[in-house]
C-alpha cells in the first residue's frame, strides 16, 4: 500500500521548514499575505536593530561638556577626557572606537534625544509601539516594515524580501510573511526530511495562501541552506555575519532585522574602564563596527542600518551605580547612504529642562529617523504612510 500523507500529516510530524513555522506568524490569512506585482527596486536595503532593554543614551552619546551631567551621575560618567569626540558637544563611549571610525568618515550618523512621545516606560509595550511605528497600537496590527513590505511591491521575483536573524518574526515585520532565519547553518528541512522534500512540495500545489507560504518557505529552505553559514558561537556575531551572506546573495532581501538584548541596566553600570556597560558597548561597536566592514567587503555599498531602542534612562544614576527607565534615546544610522554627523534638537540636561523624574527629554520623534530611512533607503516618495496618525519630517540622516 502506498502511503501518501497530507499537509497535516507531514506538519503534525514535524518535518515542516523551519520558514513555515516563522513565516508571517505560523499560518498567514489572505489579509496578510499577497503575491507583489512587478514594481521598481528601491534604491537601498535596510538593515533594522532593536536594543532590547532600554539603551543608556549618556553612556553612549555623552553631552561631555555639560556639567549637570557629572552632577548626575558621579559614579558612572564617562570622563570628558576619554571621549571620542563627535560634534556640537557629543562623544562616543571610549569603547566605540569602530563607529568613531565610521563617524569620521562620514558614514555613521547619530541622532540626539530622539523618543518615542508614547512615554511608555514598560520594555513589552514600548517595544511593541516602536516597532509598530506608533504611538498607541494600531487598528491593523502590521509593524512598521511589514507595512512596507506589505503594501509596497516587490521589484520582481523576491524568494525572501524580509528577514529576521531571530527564531520568532518580531512585531516590526508583522503583516508580512517575513521569514525568521535564527541561523543560516540550522536553517532549512530537518536531515531525516530531506528525501521526500518533493513529496512535501507536491502537498502546497494549489494556489491559496498557505499553500503559496508553504512554497515560499520550501524554496528558501533550499536556497538559504546552500549559503555559507557563520560558525560564530556567540549569536549576535553569528547572526550579523549570516545577515550579510543573506544580502550578498541574490535572495531579494529588501530589509532585515537583528535583536540585541541585555541593556536593562538598573545596576552595577561600572565605569569607562571596566563593567557591565563598558561590555555592552564594546560588544555593540564590534557588532556594528564587522558587519559594516563585511558589507564593504562584499561590495554592498546600498545597504543601511539604523539602530533604536524603546526608551532610554534617567539622568541620574541610582543607589546601586546603576540607571532607571527613563525616555530619551539615541539612534544610529550606518552606511553609505548617510549624512553623518549629530542630528536632533537636543534639549539639555538643566533641572529645569529634565524635570521631577530626570529624563532626557526626547524633541525627535523616532518615527522621523525610520521615515529618514524609508524615504532615502527604501524609496517611498511619502513615508507618513508607514507611521499612524504621524505626519514624517525628515531629520536629515539620509543623504538627500
Amino acid at each position: 500500500m502506498t502511503f501518501t500523507p497530507s499537509r497535516r500529516t507531514v506538519l503534525k510530524a514535524g518535518v515542516a521548514t523551519a520558514g513555515v513555522a516563522a513565516v508571517g506568524g505560523l499560518v498567514p490569512s489572505s489579509r496578510v499575505f499577497r503575491t507583489p506585482s512587478a514594481g521598481a527596486a528601491p534604491p537601498g536595503r535596510l538593515v533594522f536593530v532593536f536594543l532590547r532593554g532600554g539603551q543608556d543614551h549618556l553612556s553612549a552619546v555623552v553631552p561631555y561638556t555639560e556639567s549637570a551631567y557629572y552632577a548626575a551621575r558621579p559614579g558612572i560618567a564617562i570622563p570628558a577626557a576619554e571621549v571620542l569626540p563627535l560634534d556640537r558637544g557629543f562623544g562616543l563611549h571610549p569603547v566605540m572606537t569602530r563607529l568613531h571610525g565610521l563617524y569620521g568618515q562620514g558614514r555613521l550618523a547619530v541622532v540626539v534625544g530622539a523618543g518615542n512621545l508614547a512615554g511608555n516606560r514598560s520594555h513589552f509595550t514600548a517595544q511593541d509601539l516602536c516597532e509598530y511605528g506608533a504611538t498607541s497600537r494600531p487598528a491593523d496590527q502590521k509593524g512598521w516594515l511589514g507595512r512596507y513590505l506589505s503594501t509596497v511591491p516587490a521589484a520582481g521575483d523576491a524568494l525572501c524580501r524580509g528577514i529576521a536573524l531571530t527564531g520568532t518574526v518580531p512585531v516590526s515585520l508583522r503583516g508580512y510573511s517575513a521569514l525568521g532565519v535564527p541561523s543560516i547553518s540550522g536553517f532549512g528541512l530537518f536531515p531525516t526530511v530531506t528525501p521526500i522534500a518533493p513529496l512535501i512540495r507536491s502537498q502546497y500545489g494549489g494556489g491559496s495562501a498557505v499553500e503559496k507560504t508553504g512554497v515560499q518557505a520550501l524554496d528558501a529552505a533550499a536556497r538559504i541552506s546552500s549559503l555559507p553559514g557563520s560558525t560564530a558561537t556567540d549569536p549576535n556575531t553569528r547572526a550579523f555575519a549570516d545577515c550579510a551572506t543573506m544580502l550578498g546573495a541574490n535572495l531579494g532581501v529588501e530589509v532585515a532585522t537583528i535583536d540585541i538584548t541585555g541593556w536593562d541596566t538598573h545596576h552595577d553600570m561600572g565605569t569607562s574602564s571596566s563593567g557591565w556597560m563598558r561590555d555592552l558597548l564594546g560588544d555593540l561597536d564590534r557588532y556594528l563596527g564587522t558587519f559594516q566592514a563585511d558589507l564593504d567587503n562584499r561590495g554592498l555599498s546600498n545597504v543601511t542600518t539604523v539602530v533604536m531602542t524603546e526608551f532610554g534612562r534617567r539622568v541620574e544614576e541610582n543607589g546601586s551605580g546603576g540607571t532607571d527607565h527613563g525616555y530619551g534615546f539615541a539612534m544610529f544610522v550606518m552606511g553609505g547612504r548617510v549624512a553623518g554627523g549629530v542630528h536632533g534638537d537636543w534639549a539639555g540636561l538643566d533641572g529645569s529642562v529634565v524635570g521631577n523624574r530626570g529624563d532626557v527629554v526626547p524633541r525627535v520623534d523616532f518615527r522621523d529617523v525610520l521615515g529618514d530611512c524609508a524615504k532615502g533607503v527604501l524609496g517611498l516618495s511619502d513615508p507618513s504612510a508607514l507611521f499612524p496618525g504621524h505626519t514624517y519630517t525628515r531629520v536629515g540622516t539620509i543623504s538627500a
